[in-house]
């Protein structure tokens, strides 16, 4: 069985000074979704697993929802199969407009619920923010229920050992943290949304597909794609394959030993069709310098420009050490 999985597409998130700059960076989140579709065409798929954050928000307006049904109704014509689940954003439930036209080959699951394609079967439940554990142990149970069958498992939760950010900060031992331990082998694969960065833990039973477009500058330096999944009962072998994503800058000025950001900023040069952003850091900001850096950038003239900090009263610590980050896959 051959599967294509991708995550939090973020259908409606906007980006921009302009009412422009923000209606490109909605498509640009479905123009990641159509090319990872695409994808899985040419690689010939069985099924494309989606792992929840479909939407940006939980009331999407009626463009956004519409246009993704459209999306995924013309690619369910193509005969491969399609099961989609909400995340955190989605608020546990995806729109019943986008769920109540498709064929019987797609798949919206709004509460836990078991998918067989032959030898294997998906379960899949939406994001669970009141008691993950219990949910998780009572999908064990089902597993537990039937031992010859091989079980992908389909999710938009937190697990142990994740990572995110620059620093790669690692959520470890919290109580809404998931381990796999305790699961039984013929559960052989983890999918999960949720965490934007594409990565593998908990001995390569759990997978994070990663986000297919970058929504936060978090993410500048990380690849953004879908994973390639060749599973059989007695064998995985995983592939990340990487989007053309939009690039994200980040430049960073140590302004303390600076007492006019005039002279920092003089040297700078910016792309005005790349989403940049520009900290400042070292001390503490006065208003009339975070005044002069509109005045230096207009934001018709850079609509995909930002800055931190915004407020005098923050100080900032250099936020990365490293230009690009590797794929843990």
């Amino acid at each position: 069985m051959r599967i294509l999985a991708l995550s939090d597409t973020h259908f409606g998130h906007m980006y921009g000074n302009t009412a422009q700059a923000r209606k490109e960076s909605i498509h640009n989140m479905f123009e990641a979704f159509e090319n990872a579709l695409e994808i899985a065409k040419e690689k010939e798929v069985d099924v494309v697993l989606h792992g929840g954050d479909m939407f940006n928000r939980s009331k999407p307006p009626k463009p956004i929802i519409s246009k993704a049904y459209s999306i995924i109704e013309d690619f369910s014509r193509s005969g491969i199969k399609f099961v989609g689940i909400p995340g955190n954003h989605d608020k546990s439930v995806l729109p019943e407009t986008l769920m109540s036209h498709f064929n019987e080959d797609v798949y919206f699951q709004n509460k836990l619920a078991r998918v067989d394609f032959g030898a294997i079967s998906v379960i899949s439940f939406p994001y669970e923010f009141r008691n993950p554990l219990g949910t998780f142990l009572k999908l064990r149970r089902e597993i537990e229920k039937d031992s010859r069958q091989s079980f992908i498992i389909l999710n938009h939760q937190l697990f142990n050992g994740a990572t995110f950010g620059p620093h790669r900060f690692e959520f470890k031992n919290r109580i809404d943290a998931l381990i796999t331990d305790s699961f039984p082998r013929n559960a052989q694969l983890f999918l999960s949304g949720h965490i934007h960065r594409a990565q593998r833990i908990q001995n390569n039973r759990v997978y994070y597909t990663g986000s297919t477009e970058r929504t936060s500058f978090m993410e500048s330096i990380e690849p953004k794609g879908c994973l390639l999944i060749d599973i059989e009962p007695n064998s995985v072998h995983v592939k990340f394959i990487e989007l053309n994503s939009k690039p994200m800058e980040i430049i960073e000025l140590n302004i303390e030993q600076t007492k006019m950001i005039s002279k920092k900023l003089d040297t700078l040069v910016i792309e005005k069709d790349k989403k940049v952003l520009i900290r400042l850091t070292g001390r503490i900001l006065e208003y009339n310098e975070i005044k002069l850096l509109w005045s230096y950038f207009p934001a018709k003239e850079y609509p995909l420009l930002t800055f931190t900090p915004r407020k005098p009263a923050m100080k900032l610590r250099s936020l990365f050490t490293i230009s690009k980050l590797p794929l843990n896959l």
